[in-house]
């Protein structure tokens, strides 16, 4: 067999078992010292990172939204607090409010990093190729 083949066959079974781990969420459990409070995240799927980005042309808005889209804890205590008249119906999201800027910063990166949109890309040059112009 042609060692190319080998080589995409082996790529191709790499790919098949990597896309499978992909779509497990990775999850986090996070202290909130100022509040004295726990909160789970989770890693979000490529279309939700997607979705939050477009969510908003304010960065503030797009953090505030990322955070409660990944935080079942944040989602079940906004509709308490949405059947309670804190928060207004269709901006729960803004229960993220109760984070400081340096909180909020912290929880955004965490969980870009479990949805694999942040940290070390593992991808490095191993052969750069030129290509020759026709002159």
């Amino acid at each position: 067999m042609d060692s190319k083949v080998i080589t995409f066959e082996k790529f191709a079974q790499q790919a098949a078992k990597r896309m499978e781990e992909r779509k497990k969420h990775r999850t986090e459990r996070l202290r909130v010292a100022g509040m004295d409070a726990e909160m789970e995240i989770r890693g979000l799927s490529d279309r939700e990172v997607s979705e939050c980005y477009e969510f908003s042309d304010d960065s503030l808005e797009i953090d505030q939204y990322t955070i409660y889209c990944a935080s079942k804890t944040l989602q079940e205590a906004a509709k308490i607090m949405v059947a309670n008249g804190q928060l207004q119906a269709g901006r729960e999201y803004k229960i993220t409010e109760v984070f400081t800027s340096t909180e909020r910063n912290y929880i955004a990166k965490r969980v870009l990093t479990l949805s694999g949109v942040l940290g070390d890309a593992g991808v490095e040059v191993i052969k750069e190729a030129e290509e020759l112009k026709n002159s």
